[in-house]
């Protein structure tokens, strides 16, 4: 039995960070029911890559969940929205609060009619915040919160960091907060509302810097922070980089007992890590220098033997030739030739594995069928669908050319 088994989750939210969190509740074995447009969800269309018409961000992030193609504007539409409702655990949206009034979906709206729901919103910078209408995805909330100088050298212009982490991380987060409301909920027996702000996410990540700002120091920006020194990533003789990270003075011994220095365990400047951060400018360039003495494969292979925190630096298609890392990697039934990142935290039991999921689904492939779970007759199925209340859909295509093109693909 899968741990959520029998919970019905209603995905509304877009693009990742609400999906995610709906995904993973999906491998933990909640039936979600994702509810789109008729359109479909712009996410759908993010990319290149593609696989076949549907984008393979798309494909990873709604792994495991049904369809419902819904028009709730329409007073029949909200009829069926609000029968799904009474019936669920869990909603999902990440419409701005504006929108949520108009359409009703706030908690007071939704609570009367399941008052054991769990009501989960992701928004920008939080409901009650001033910039609560305003706009923003990931991106928009790195800059802001201060994260495109958490990169980069001194001298640098900002730099984005081009991979979603406020994203992902908060539909991990998500994914948390939801279950310990269900939990709350197996105690009070009362639903909840439940809120996660990305910028809050992101705050997270800039911990370090935060305290660095708030305690009248100078904020640091390096590639390598300074935190434990030698932390950095070096290039052998061959051109090939490495990385490796020196965390307690113990380690530091072996490390000099790797590169054949000795003396530099008892030297003042390096005999601790304090005096090695302080020391930096003398000891990186002289590790550099010793490291261009043997190619990045000896040196990682001597960093293993004396047990020291060490690897290559890959480019993604390197990591994915070697066998233990992509053994990480999922790959589904009908979807085989996309690996897919498994929900990082795995259960002895009760949890799905990604490979287990139905794929992600085409627009609409469920209408019906979750509208006969929510007590539609097929008569008035035909009928919802004939008004251009629901849409009915079948698989996406996922073998065909690649949909992209090189004028749409970055606008």
């Amino acid at each position: 039995m899968r741990t959520l088994e029998g919970i019905v989750v209603l995905d509304l939210s877009r693009l990742m960070a609400g999906p995610y969190a709906a995904m993973a509740l999906a491998q933990y074995g909640a039936r979600v029911i994702k509810i789109e447009a008729l359109a479909g969800e712009e996410g759908r269309g993010f990319g290149p890559p593609f696989c076949g018409e549907v984008a393979a961000l798309f494909m990873q992030t709604n792994r495991g969940k049904q369809s419902l193609a819904l028009d709730f504007r329409k007073p029949a539409g909200r009829e069926v929205l609000e029968r799904l409702v009474a019936r669920a655990d869990v909603l999902i949206h990440s419409f701005r609060p504006d929108f949520a009034e108009r359409a009703k979906l706030r908690y007071e709206d939704l609570a009367p009619l399941n008052p054991r729901l769990i009501h989960y919103t992701v928004t920008a910078y939080g409901s009650d915040s001033p910039y609560r209408l305003k706009p923003a995805v990931d991106s928009v909330v790195q800059g802001m919160a201060g994260g495109f100088y958490g990169a980069g050298e001194e001298d640098d212009p900002p730099i984005r960091n081009s991979l979603p982490v406020v994203d992902v991380a908060s539909g991990m987060c998500g994914a948390m907060g939801v279950l310990a409301a269900l939990l709350e909920r197996s105690k009070s027996g009362t639903g909840q509302k439940v809120e996660l702000a990305l910028i809050d996410t992101m705050f997270n990540f800039l911990g370090s810097k935060i305290a660095e700002a708030a305690l009248g120091g100078k904020v640091s920006r390096e590639i390598n922070p300074p935190i434990v020194a030698p932390s950095r990533h070096f290039a052998g003789a061959d051109d090939r980089w490495f990385t490796v990270s020196v965390i307690n003075d113990a380690a530091f011994e072996r490390l000099c007992a790797v590169i054949d220095r000795p003396d530099w365990a008892t030297a003042p400047q390096y005999r601790d890590n304090a005096a090695r951060i302080r020391n930096r400018p003398l000891l990186l360039p002289a590790l550099a220098s010793i490291f261009r003495t043997r190619p990045a494969r000896e040196w990682l292979e001597a960093f293993e033997r004396a047990d020291i925190p060490a690897g290559p630096v890959n480019t993604v298609p390197e990591m994915l030739a070697d066998p233990a890392l992509q053994a990480r990697l999922a790959f589904q039934s009908g979807v085989d030739n996309l690996p897919m990142p498994e929900v990082p935290v795995y259960l002895s039991r009760g949890q799905h594995r990604a490979a287990e999921l139905q794929r992600a689904p085409g627009l609409g492939e469920h209408s019906a069928e979750v509208l006969d779970f929510a007590g539609y007759s097929a008569e008035r199925i035909q009928a919802l669908a004939e008004t251009g209340v629901i849409r009915l859909g079948g698989p996406p295509r996922l073998h065909d050319l690649p949909s992209s093109s090189p004028e749409t693909e970055n606008q």
